[in-house]
């Protein structure tokens, strides 16, 4: 039996932009943010929580364009987010690798997961814009947050090569600069 609704199905005349998309888009359920005080193991959780939450949109983007960059770091991408949830509690965990520095893993860990995360929240529709992709990753996710958590790890080491890492690969200039304005607006 044919049923007559009256809604009419859009046509696609009206120039949608991408900033203005309409229609359904199924949401990801991420985790909530620790708070400050929270210990690193409730960071570590939470960020193994959200991984998993985005997981079947970091596997669309995959299949979609038919490649992916995150393995760098040669880890599977949930024992590299192991291994920067551990060096958050304690700086003096093992590398997951013989063959490499510490320090070098870290970042390749954190490169790695960045790149997951990226790949996964672009594959979300209205996601196209970098600058909305970098605002998401450094200000609403548990992994932001780590991020944060571990650029002031890394700035008050004593090892020079952490002490780079936190002051220039870890968080954007721009994210930094926001989040200064911000403070400076609040005070």
């Amino acid at each position: 039996m044919l049923v007559d609704y009256p809604e009419d199905v859009p046509d696609g005349s009206d120039t949608v932009g991408e900033d203005e998309m309409t229609g359904m888009v199924c949401p990801i359920d991420l985790p909530r943010i620790p708070d400050a005080d929270a210990p690193a193991s409730e960071l570590a959780r939470a960020l193994l929580a959200e991984m998993d939450s985005l997981a079947p949109w970091y596997d669309l983007a995959v299949r979609t364009r038919g490649r992916t960059t995150v393995g760098s770091s040669g880890l599977d991408i949930r024992d590299a987010a192991k291994f920067v949830a551990a060096f958050l509690e304690d700086q003096e965990v093992p590398a997951p690798r013989d063959d490499l520095l510490k320090g070098r893993v870290l970042k390749l860990a954190y490169e790695d997961m960045k790149a997951y995360y990226t790949e996964a929240i672009t594959a979300q529709p209205g996601y196209g814009a970098s600058l909305r992709v970098e605002n998401w990753l450094f200000n609403e996710t548990v992994f932001g947050k780590a991020l944060w958590t571990l650029r002031g790890i890394c700035r008050d080491s004593d090892d020079e090569y952490y002490q780079y890492l936190g002051r220039n690969s870890i968080v954007p200039d721009r994210q930094v600069d926001l989040m200064e304005r911000a403070a400076q607006v609040a005070e």
